[in-house]
C-alpha cells in the first residue's frame, strides 16, 4: 500500500507565530520541516485561502535558490505575478525552505522534496476536504 492510500506522507500544519499571525510548515512523515510560510496571515480564514492558492498553484511555482551569509543554500517559491503591469515584480513569496543546505545540489533536491510534498498534501485534501 502507497503512502498516498494510507494517507502517510507529508502534511501541512498550521502554526503561530510570536506576533500571534497564522502560518504553516510542510512537515514530512518523520517530522523534519521540509518548508515553511514566507509570510503570516491575519486569520484562519486568510490561512486557509492562502493554502489554498498555493496548492492551486503549485504547478506555477517559481524557485530561486541563493547562498546565505553563513554559505548554506536555501529557496524561496514565489507564486506567479498577478499583474501585467511593468514594474510589478516577480511574484509573492510564498514558501521557504525551513533549513539551509551545505551544497546546491542538496538545495534543489529539497525543492523536488517540497513539490513532491505538496502534491501529497492536495491528494489528501481532495480526498479529507480540508486543507490540513
Amino acid at each position: 500500500m502507497s503512502a498516498a492510500e494510507t494517507g502517510r506522507g507529508p502534511r501541512l500544519v498550521p502554526v503561530r507565530g510570536a506576533d500571534g499571525r497564522a502560518g504553516w510548515s510542510l512537515v514530512a512523515a518523520n517530522g523534519r520541516r521540509l518548508a515553511a510560510a514566507v509570510r503570516g496571515y491575519r486569520s484562519e480564514q486568510e490561512l486557509a485561502a492562502g493554502v489554498a492558492e498555493l496548492l492551486a498553484e503549485r504547478a506555477a511555482l517559481r524557485f530561486v535558490l541563493s547562498q546565505r551569509e553563513d554559505r548554506q543554500w536555501a529557496w524561496i517559491a514565489y507564486l506567479p505575478a498577478r499583474s501585467t503591469r511593468a514594474g510589478s515584480g516577480g511574484g509573492e513569496a510564498v514558501a521557504r525552505s525551513a533549513r539551509g543546505y551545505l551544497r546546491r545540489d542538496q538545495c534543489r533536491q529539497s525543492v523536488t522534496g517540497f513539490l513532491q510534498g505538496v502534491e501529497h498534501v492536495q491528494r489528501m485534501r481532495r480526498t479529507a476536504g480540508s486543507p490540513w
